[in-house]
């Protein structure tokens, strides 16, 4: 009987020894969310589209996927087309557009413009989806352009969102 007691004190005592905290991640802003900067490469001369698409690993309690596409038109113009989706029916649907252009002096990637976009429960009163797409002209050719995006699903008073970020792609205004 001791030695039960003593095994069971044992696995006790190492089940306290073992436990990890846990902390919640701090408030984070949309903005600050927005300006995390993950590694993108620029696209070999021939690639022409770079789609970046959240995994299935990360989507959240309502939050599905978020997918975004940057393609090089080969007309002096971008296509941008983003989309966001959620398992359930939500109230709001948010995308923030980020163009970036690859600055060779400073090596590092710099911000050209941004959109935004809201579609509401009372635009589409099933909306799990939204889909954006758009072409971008007035950009400087023979530069290389990533987009990012922030996905954000709202349901009542909770929110989750995932960020998506494109290769670079080489704009130009003939075909490669």
């Amino acid at each position: 009987m001791k030695k039960v007691r003593g095994c069971i004190y044992g696995l006790l005592a190492s089940m306290v020894m073992m436990t990890n905290t846990a902390y919640a991640m701090p408030n984070v802003t949309w903005g600050e969310l927005a300006c995390t900067n993950m590694q993108s490469i620029v696209l070999s001369n021939g690639e022409k589209t770079s789609t970046d698409i959240t995994d299935n690993i990360t989507r959240g309690k309502v939050f599905s996927t978020g997918m975004l596409e940057i393609t090089n038109q080969q007309d002096g113009t971008l296509h941008i087309s983003v989309d966001t989706y959620a398992h359930v029916v939500v109230d709001k649907i948010y995308q923030t557009v980020f163009l970036d252009v690859w600055d060779e002096d400073k090596k590092d990637w710099v911000k050209v413009n941004h959109w935004d976009f809201v579609k509401s429960i009372e635009e589409e009163p099933r909306l799990s989806s939204y889909h954006v797409g758009f072409t971008v002209s007035g950009c400087e050719v023979n530069k290389y352009y990533r987009a990012r995006a922030m996905h954000l699903v709202e349901w009542g008073d909770n929110m989750e969102g995932k960020a998506t970020e494109t290769d670079g792609v080489l704009l130009t205004d003939h075909e490669v």
